[in-house]
């Protein structure tokens, strides 16, 4: 679930997070530490690992499992391959370490974090070097995080790098890496026959009984049973509770309109701003070499001559005062139309500046602020309204009331879905229904939910109506499938019967090609190759030479002799500096745990976990 903030908190939260461009937002120390996580799954010393986090890496990790297995793994399979506890494990082990930079007093000023991020995530921003909050959102939405978590992310992970290049970038010695990367960097000569299962043919296929009745089909159908599940759907019946529907109740008139312009004309008093081009050098040197250069030349001409000469320069267009560095704005805003500054000097760069233009200030009418002063209004009354209704709502909730005595008391209208499963992919561009199917997946039966935001517009309560779970398909309904499935068996059975016996009688791989009707083709392979499945390559290079083997994945199978290994001259080898980082970094963070405290919600892990 991701809670927006609103405009006024997230320019704050931007501030931090993105908006301290080379030049921009000061006094942003004020803002530090304003954000509190929701439930944590774990806690080290005190440092939490929000549910949040916890998901997303989660997530990450179930998406590569399924990956391999070519499709979705199910609860029970997720804990049996503890993914779960390999995701809190890696989360863990990073709560150590932020846990221990902060007991060390090991911080990092908020602009480092700044830039680090935009760094990170350049698409953010537009072309005028501002931040794109509709694209912060959607991104905050695709990677299951909140903004104060993917603030601390950034926060950790720089002072991890500058911790780990600062104490842990030690290199092996030369000898010992150059026979590392011979290793890493050889490749191994084999003959493969590779072939479709779908394409092998049966023997006797025309003597099998492919019928319902078949005991040995009932028997695989029985063994295979968690393959052949009618999946879990659940009705829900939900609120949902949206700021817009409330718009046209609250516009206000013309004499609070007139009344909130006279109280408050300085709202509408319009700053001077300017436009100004800003060119930055790194050293003295050159900013007083770039002054004398264009001393005498107007500002066309000292654009062209910065372009010409590679000079890093800004235009920025209707800039106030409070928008720039104090250091700068000094200058800017007491710089005539066309002229040039002085070299003016931040902790960030040297700079010069030409203001090209200078708009006065000046006070707007009531027309001109009718706009504004609407959706304040209104934006403090729907805010003030919602307010009271969620309020109001929560309490409902507290004293018992059904998801009906809610909507009637509050005028609010119920809406159902039917049949939901937890994939939801027929409503996939409905973010509601997605938000209300998600949730009820992690409700109990006749259980009212609390109130929740799914945007900074929309809130929704849900009430489970009905559960039908998860069950076995009938034979009958499913049968196709299963003795397709089963055939495949059969078939994998009988070619592995094959080679096994052809391995025996010492059978030559082009024996074995002329059995499966199929060319052999010979091939150097590297493990970093991406054109063949992880679990075949790892079969190559854990067999000998002369060794005839087979893989099965997705349906094709693999079968490979190995001829030669053949490891890369000195000259020929890309001799990569080799770390002894992670290998010093494991080391060290054994020693730093005994004196952490770790503490794990076992319940709450368990209850994210069966939503899926």
């Amino acid at each position: 679930m991701f809670r927006s903030l609103g405009k006024s908190k997230i320019a704050f939260v931007l501030a931090i997070l993105f908006g301290i461009s080379l030049f921009f937002f000061r006094g942003s120390s004020r803002y530090s530490g304003l954000f509190e996580s929701d439930n944590v799954v774990a806690s080290v010393s005190g440092t939490p690992i929000s549910t949040t986090k916890f998901l997303r890496v989660l997530d990450m990790n179930i998406n590569q499992y399924s990956q391999m297995f070519g499709r979705q793994l199910t609860s029970e399979e997720i804990q049996a391959f503890q993914i779960h506890s390999m995701a809190l494990g890696s989360l863990i082990n990073n709560a150590v370490f932020e846990n221990e930079f902060d007991s060390q007093y090991f911080i990092i000023d908020e602009t480092v974090v700044a830039s680090e991020t935009k760094k990170r995530f350049p698409n953010l921003y537009d072309k005028n070097n501002k931040l794109n909050e509709k694209e912060l959102n959607e991104f905050l939405k695709q990677q299951r995080l909140k903004i104060d978590d993917l603030v601390k992310i950034i926060n950790y992970e720089t002072r991890s790098n500058i911790f780990d290049e600062s104490f842990l970038g030690v290199k092996y010695p030369n000898k010992f890496a150059n026979i590392i990367n011979k290793h890493n960097n050889h490749s191994r000569n084999i003959d493969l026959i590779k072939f479709n299962l779908n394409e092998y043919k049966l023997k006797n296929i025309e003597n099998l009984d492919i019928s319902i009745n078949n005991k040995k089909i009932i028997d695989y159908f029985n063994k295979n049973i968690n393959s052949y599940m009618v999946p879990e759907k659940r009705d829900v019946s939900y609120i949902l509770v949206d700021k817009n529907d409330y718009l046209n109740q609250l516009t206000p008139s013309n004499d609070q309109i007139e009344s909130y312009y006279n109280s408050n004309k300085k709202l509408f008093l319009e700053m001077e701003k300017r436009d100004f081009l800003q060119f930055n050098f790194k050293s003295l040197e050159k900013a007083s070499e770039f002054k004398t250069n264009t001393i005498s030349l107007n500002s066309e001409d000292i654009i062209k001559f910065a372009e010409k000469n590679n000079i890093t320069f800004n235009n920025f267009t209707n800039v106030s005062k409070d928008e720039v560095l104090e250091e700068l704005s000094n200058v800017i805003f007491n710089l005539q139309e066309n002229n040039i500054s002085s070299i003016v000097e931040t902790a960030l760069a040297k700079h010069v500046i030409i203001v090209s233009k200078i708009y006065p200030e000046f006070q707007k009418t009531i027309e001109e602020s009718r706009g504004k002063i609407i959706d304040t209004l209104i934006d403090v009354e729907l805010n003030n309204f919602i307010l009271d209704l969620k309020n109001n709502i929560n309490q409902q909730i507290l004293d018992g009331l059904s998801l009906n005595e809610i909507a009637n008391s509050n005028s609010l209208n119920i809406k159902k879905i039917s049949k939901a499963k937890r994939d939801f992919g027929t409503i996939q561009d409905d973010l509601v229904k997605n938000e209300v199917v998600t949730k009820a997946f992690s409700s109990n039966k006749d259980f009212v939910s609390d109130i929740e935001d799914i945007n900074e517009n929309q809130s929704i309560i849900i009430n489970v109506d009905n559960i039908l779970y998860e069950k076995p398909y009938e034979l009958n309904q499913v049968f196709e499938k299963v003795s397709e499935d089963w055939i495949k068996s059969l078939k994998i059975k009988e070619i592995e019967s094959y080679i096994d016996d052809s391995i025996a009688d010492s059978k030559l791989i082009k024996d074995l090609s002329l059995y499966f009707k199929t060319e052999t083709s010979n091939i150097d392979l590297k493990f970093n190759s991406d054109d063949y499945p992880s679990a075949f390559k790892n079969k190559v290079f854990d067999n000998d030479i002369d060794k005839i083997y087979f893989s099965i994945s997705n349906d094709d199978i693999y079968l490979a002799k190995n001829n030669k290994i053949t490891f890369p001259d000195d000259d020929n080898i890309n001799n990569q500096d080799l770390d002894l980082g992670n290998e010093l970094r494991s080391f060290f963070g054994a020693e730093i745990v005994k004196n952490k405290n770790i503490s794990t919600n076992d319940n709450l892990m368990q209850a994210l976990i069966s939503q899926y």
